[in-house]
């Protein structure tokens, strides 16, 4: 592979990663946001003791005010991820080579690494590797 072809490969492979990026990001923020709805039900009422207590106490107020923050950001997200995911499809769509939808699809869209693919396809890692690189490069950016 040339130099040129290198760059363009990389070039192509993030375009084509935002889609995963973009699903990584809602994961941790519904990983997040399923902390702090914990935390709003572990809530108790205050109770008096006459031990002294350290730092501003957590209000139900502020954090359910997060929830809200977390629940927008999560659904700009999902919003910008079904466009992502739609135009990633018509690419993988386009695919002249059935093979090559299959790795990318799987890959980009399903968010499967290399090893998981290459035992479900029946593939050996090094072609599925092949297949992703061709498809990549023959997909029209």
């Amino acid at each position: 592979m040339t130099a040129d072809m290198v760059n363009e490969l990389d070039r192509r492979k993030r375009i084509l990663k935002r889609y995963k990026r973009n699903a990584a990001m809602i994961d941790r923020l519904s990983e997040k946001l399923e902390e702090l709805n914990n935390r709003i039900y572990s809530l108790r009422s205050p109770g008096l003791s006459d031990m002294p207590r350290g730092g501003e106490p957590i209000r139900a107020e502020d954090l359910i005010a997060d929830k809200l923050i977390l629940e927008q950001r999560i659904e700009r997200l999902n919003v910008k991820g079904q466009a992502l995911r739609s135009e990633l499809l018509d690419l993988i769509d386009n695919l002249d080579d059935p093979r090559y939808a299959e790795i990318l699809e799987r890959f980009f869209i399903d968010r499967e690494d290399f090893d998981t693919i290459a035992n479900e396809t029946g593939y050996t890692v090094r072609h599925v590797i092949r297949l992703y690189s061709e498809g990549i490069l023959s997909m029209s950016l």
